[in-house]
């Protein structure tokens, strides 16, 4: 008789991203561990330039990412467009090395994700100025939109990663 199963123990579905697709390492090396370490694990993959492939994140849903009804959380959906609106946003815009901070998120659910589903966002870089980058965001699984979203984020001036990070508004003038 198989002894019963802990409702705490975490289950998880074998990964399997599709061909091409990278793992994301969002510790790369640091000793602080932050938000992002804890989500995921997510993928990424770079297509042709131009092409709606050009930046595509991905993920298979694990039991542990998903809500009591069994289908992936909202929070979760909203944490990973995040995420395509950051990343996403400054590769297309071309702009390497800074944390852009999100300004502004907007997210229609659309239809649910379950346990095992590979869940795949991409955007479509809106408009991008000197100092803020708009997009909208597509969350699916297969030909399914999921989660639409429509994201701001701030591109700081400076150089370095963190530039103008943690200063307020009237420090900056």
């Amino acid at each position: 008789m198989n002894a019963p199963v802990s409702p705490l123990e975490l289950k998880s579905i074998p990964d399997d991203p599709p061909p091409g697709f990278k793992r994301i390492d969002f510790q790369r090396g640091a000793t602080v561990i932050n938000f992002n370490t804890h989500v995921g694990p997510l993928y990424y993959k770079r297509g042709e330039k131009g092409s709606r492939d050009e930046f595509v994140m991905g993920l298979r849903v694990q039991p542990y990412m998903c809500n009591p009804a069994g289908t992936l959380h909202g929070g979760m959906m909203m944490t990973v467009a995040d995420l395509v609106g950051g990343m996403g946003a400054t590769f297309l815009a071309g702009i390497r090395g800074k944390f852009v901070p999100t300004v502004n998120m907007t997210f229609d659910f659309v239809a649910p994700a379950r346990a095992g589903d590979w869940v795949e966002g991409r955007l479509e870089l809106v408009r991008a100025t000197r100092s803020l980058l708009f997009s909208h965001i597509y969350l699916t699984t297969g030909d399914t939109k999921i989660l639409r979203a429509s994201c701001i984020v701030k591109v700081p001036s400076g150089d370095g990663w963190l530039a103008d990070q943690g200063r307020t508004a009237k420090e900056q003038e």
